[in-house]
């Protein structure tokens, strides 16, 4: 008899497990063991392990915890790892997860958009997708599963607050589902195995309309390490805000983002004061195809590392996407 291929499953909480309490509203309880309970269709596909991590909103996950996931992830005696969490902050854990992971077993991260008691729940469905893909993707990937479609955690974003398609991924998803096949588009992204001393304070700032800057001003005495501006288009500042990011050089790495949702950096375009030619002069360094979010989680695990290379290392990912 051929022995059934074994899956690990953490939980961490989410809408995926929430429930209604004695006070309005739902939150998360249920455990590890209870999502899978919860799907029979499972006990076909592998046996499971079940730990139960932490039963929070994703809001309140944290750049160790997730650092600790993969360590686990690594050590595990199983075929594959299924990561079930709140969807508010999957796009950017399942990211970090990509940079840190260095298993040779794949690591998938699911959720869901309604709460089990809830008609239409669509947790078992995703549970039971993440399943199809661990046991299909290749060994030591990183994706992120949900509605029947598989994304890389490099290019997806939850883009809408309650439907079941809120997830999207620019090139769309690198794989579907269809009667339980995985039809791959393109391969699943390899986890980069990255290691880290610590996590620096990277901040996030996004250009509005209008905005006189103050806040740039005092991010050197708050104690941030780093940057990332959200720039108009293609990576355009105001006058105001150039001058502001240059100072900042001087201090610490300032990293040229989007605000927009889809697109790359422009480095070469434009030419006027506050535009990309002119602010990579100023020292400013281009995100390429990475979404600020995702660019600040970068920054700050290789800021961290105390590596003099690291300009080099978050380059050569940006140009990658």
């Amino acid at each position: 008899m051929t022995k059934a291929p074994v899956i690990q499953v953490f939980a961490l909480g989410g809408t995926i497990a929430m429930t209604p309490g004695d006070q309005s509203g739902v939150t998360p309880t249920l455990s590890a063991t209870d999502l899978i309970r919860a799907v029979p269709s499972l006990q076909n596909l592998a046996d499971f392990k079940a730990d139960t991590i932490a039963q929070r909103g994703s809001a309140n996950l944290a750049f160790p915890l997730i650092e600790k996931l993969c360590r686990m992830a690594e050590e595990v005696t199983a075929d594959a790892v299924i990561v079930t969490q709140g969807t508010d902050s999957m796009e950017e854990t399942s990211f970090l997860a990509s940079l840190l992971y260095k298993g040779d077993k794949p690591l998938v991260f699911t959720g869901a958009m309604r709460t089990p008691d809830q008609p239409g729940a669509d947790g078992p469905a995703n549970l039971h997708a993440a399943a199809l893909v661990a046991l299909d993707a290749q060994e030591g990937s990183v994706s992120l599963v949900v509605n029947g479609e598989v994304h890389d955690p490099w290019l997806v974003a939850k883009e809408h607050t309650s439907t079941l398609q809120a997830f999207s991924s620019e090139h769309g998803p690198i794989a579907t589902i269809v009667e339980d096949k995985i039809w791959w588009l393109r391969g699943a992204r390899m986890g980069m195995g990255l290691q880290t001393k610590k996590f620096a304070p990277v901040a996030l700032l996004s250009a509005v309309l209008d905005d006189d800057g103050r806040l740039i001003d005092n991010l050197a005495s708050l104690g941030y390490e780093g940057v990332v501006f959200e720039a108009y288009g293609a990576g355009h500042l105001s006058e105001m805000w150039a001058d502001k990011a240059e100072a900042l050089c001087a201090h610490m790495p300032v990293i040229l983002a989007s605000r927009a949702r889809e697109g790359r950096v422009f480095e070469k375009t434009y030419g006027y004061v506050g535009a990309e030619i002119d602010l990579i002069g100023r020292g400013l360094i281009p995100s390429g195809g990475l979404r600020g979010r995702k660019a600040r989680i970068l920054l700050s695990l290789l800021l961290g590392q105390d590596d003099k290379n690291w300009k080099e290392t978050f380059t050569a990912a940006a140009k990658s996407v």
